[in-house]
């Protein structure tokens, strides 16, 4: 069975050192993908390689390099009004969920090197995904065995501060259950990886399960297109599916085709350009282009709505553009 990238190490650039990591070569192949028992693993050694050439992770909470002015384009037809109160808020809804999946992306990095640090087979020790809880302030991330009675406990890291504080791990014949929440969000990603979608990647799709707000609510799993070689950006192949009741609902896909966009380092001393990107099929920017943003170090520019804006995401912030400059309207908190 094919292997899935776990995670978007391979889109880090160079203003990226403020959110995750060093800026990767450009035009660098990525590793292909292996084969194994698990769905939805990555060939974690060449994700854990991919971290060396990276350098170390920035620590959770830095903030984006200043979002720099974008380049001229084409002012989009029709005059826009004003963003009304309801579309405000829900951009910063969408900055808020963006920066959840940044913050389980970062941590399953994280955990995902140091458990490679000493399970020297993750195959054979039966690890078929991961999971990622937030506990106060750090990510617990838990490396789970589906058995065939129910998902078990093979590795657990708690992620604080940029670095794993302590870690568990169960490779006898003694596994841990995972908790009833561990297990609804395991049980969620199995059953959105069991649904159809096509990932824009050869190196298939990262998976980012996002607890639920309260017991028993809907849990709302993202397939995020790999990149499929270092110094890309993917801009479409990414899906959320909530899954409520154990049952994968309607899977939301936030473009509508596949296309890459070059990470490319700038001539020295000149600030990176953003990154123009194709029209958003949502009508206002969304989590995604968040995550994007935040894990490629670059602004994104594209235009969204009817009638259409203009809009810049800069890591968490997000603006409208008019008269030339982003109008930014997330908080910062």
């Amino acid at each position: 069975m094919r292997l899935h990238t776990l995670f978007l190490s391979a889109l880090a650039g160079s203003a990226a050192a403020a959110v995750l990591a060093q800026a990767p070569q450009a035009g660098t192949p990525a590793p292909p993908p292996a084969e194994a028992k698990g769905q939805g693993l990555s060939d974690l050694t060449s994700t854990v390689q991919e971290l060396d050439d990276q350098g170390e992770p920035a620590a959770p909470g830095a903030a984006p390099a200043p979002a720099p002015t974008p380049p001229p384009a084409p002012a989009p037809a029709g005059n826009a009004p004003a963003l009304t109160a309801e579309q405000i808020a829900a951009v910063n809804r969408a900055a808020a969920r963006g920066r959840a999946l940044v913050a389980i992306t970062r941590a399953g990095m994280l955990a995902t090197q140091d458990m490679l640090a000493r399970v020297t087979d993750p195959e054979g020790a039966g690890i078929d995904g991961w999971i990622a809880e937030a506990e106060g302030a750090a990510m617990v991330v838990t490396f789970f065995d589906n058995t065939n009675d129910g998902p078990k406990t093979v590795y657990r890291a708690t992620v604080l501060g940029g670095r794993v504080t302590s870690r568990d791990t169960f490779l006898g014949t003694f596994k841990p259950p995972l908790s009833r929440t561990q297990a609804r969000l395991a049980a969620a990603r199995t059953a959105v990886a069991a649904t159809e979608a096509q990932a824009c990647s050869p190196q298939g799709f990262n998976y980012l399960v996002v607890p639920p707000a309260g017991a028993g609510g809907a849990i709302d799993v993202y397939r995020i297109s790999a990149p499929a070689a270092r110094g890309r950006i993917p801009a479409g192949g990414h899906f959320r599916t909530s899954v409520t009741g154990g049952v994968a609902g309607e899977s939301h896909a936030f473009a509508s085709a596949c296309a890459d966009s070059d990470v490319t380092e700038p001539p020295a001393g000149q600030q990176p350009r953003p990154i123009q990107i194709a029209a958003s099929p949502d009508p206002l920017p969304t989590e995604v282009h968040v995550l994007l943003s935040q894990m490629s170090g670059r602004a994104l520019l594209f235009t969204a709505g009817t009638p259409p804006r203009q809009w810049l995401v800069a890591g968490d912030r997000i603006g409208e553009i008019r008269d030339g400059r982003p109008n930014f309207v997330t908080s910062q908190d």
